[in-house]
């Protein structure tokens, strides 16, 4: 086992909330000294988050669509140059997720732009050369919510019209070979063991993508989850976090950033209580063989954060030649 095998996500950089060196965070040379440092921690692999909203601001440095690239690059063939030269060999995988389409009480607005922008996210995917799109199910339940309150988790007809736009996007995605992964998340409109009867319902190239701490914030157990479900995992997103459940918050209208909690819900890889070196022996156990990816998502220190992942991968290392 070597730190080749593990991808970092760019989500660990916080692009959402307002905080200092905010504005260093939208400007180009911070992600490509990033890259480089992500380099340097000995991985060469990154997971990229798709985000139409930066498509609205070409200026932005945020490589997070399309649009962004062609604009500070040229294209994404000269993108991918950079990453090369920076010592990033290879994108894992494109995520994306329709928390941005959630404006309104008409839910034509949110499945329309889902699709719409899903597959941009598809194409954006298979420009970076990602066999991957990690997909959302649905956007944040409290969000949806807030401008429909009629809806309940599990609403018959909402997944109906969520299972018609995945298959409208794996039928886009099958044209290029790239793969959905749908997410199982603490937040979703579609409970767990729903969306686990939706993705054997699917097209072949609908898979399953596992958060490790989604999964302990819903108050699943993750070892048992990859046991039960290894032939439908094709992605695996190692994440933390101190706590055990979300129910208090799981539909607020910030379940990552709740009012009930002192901070936010997710912790840097290795300093929550997420078994994540159990997770990794199971994977093992069931052969996988698909893509790792660690996620720090949103932390507080991004350097702090690579430093954290390159010890917990190091320390899996050790106990692999049981040093």
């Amino acid at each position: 086992m070597s730190t080749q095998h593990f991808a970092i996500s760019l989500d660990m950089i916080n692009r959402h909330y307002s905080e200092p060196n905010r504005n260093r965070y939208e400007s180009k040379y911070y992600w490509e000294e990033l890259y480089t440092l992500i380099a340097a921690a000995g991985f060469d692999s990154i997971e990229i988050p798709f985000e139409p909203v930066w498509q609205f601001g070409g200026r932005s440095g945020v490589p997070m669509t399309q649009y962004s690239l062609n604009t500070k690059y040229g294209n994404t063939e000269q993108y991918r140059k950079l990453l090369a030269d920076s010592g990033i060999n290879r994108v894992s995988a494109v995520s994306f997720n329709a928390n941005l389409f959630v404006r309104n009480d008409q839910l034509g607005f949110y499945f329309g732009a889902s699709g719409h922008f899903g597959s941009q996210a598809i194409a954006f995917a298979s420009e970076l050369g990602a066999d991957t799109l990690v997909l959302s199910p649905t956007a944040y339940a409290g969000r949806l919510r807030h401008y429909h309150p009629h809806l309940q988790v599990d609403d018959k007809q909402f997944i109906e019209q969520t299972k018609a736009l995945i298959e409208q996007l794996s039928e886009t995605a099958a044209k290029t070979g790239i793969t959905l992964a749908l997410r199982p998340e603490y937040w979703s409109m579609i409970s767990i063991p729903v969306l686990l009867e939706l993705v054997h319902q699917c097209p072949a190239n609908v898979k399953l993508a596992v958060n490790t701490a989604h999964l302990q914030l819903a108050e699943l157990d993750s070892v048992a989850f990859i046991q039960a479900n290894a032939k439908a995992i094709s992605y695996v997103q190692l994440a933390d976090t101190p706590l055990t459940t979300s129910q208090s918050f799981s539909q607020s209208a910030s379940p990552e950033f709740p009012s009930q909690q002192a901070t936010q819900v997710f912790a840097d890889v290795g300093t929550g209580s997420v078994p994540l070196t159990d997770v990794i022996k199971t994977l093992t156990d069931q052969d996988y063989s698909g893509d790792i990816c660690l996620c720090n998502h949103q932390t507080r220190d991004p350097m702090r954060a690579l430093l954290r992942d390159k010890r917990f991968v190091n320390q899996l290392v050790s106990q692999a030649k049981g040093v």
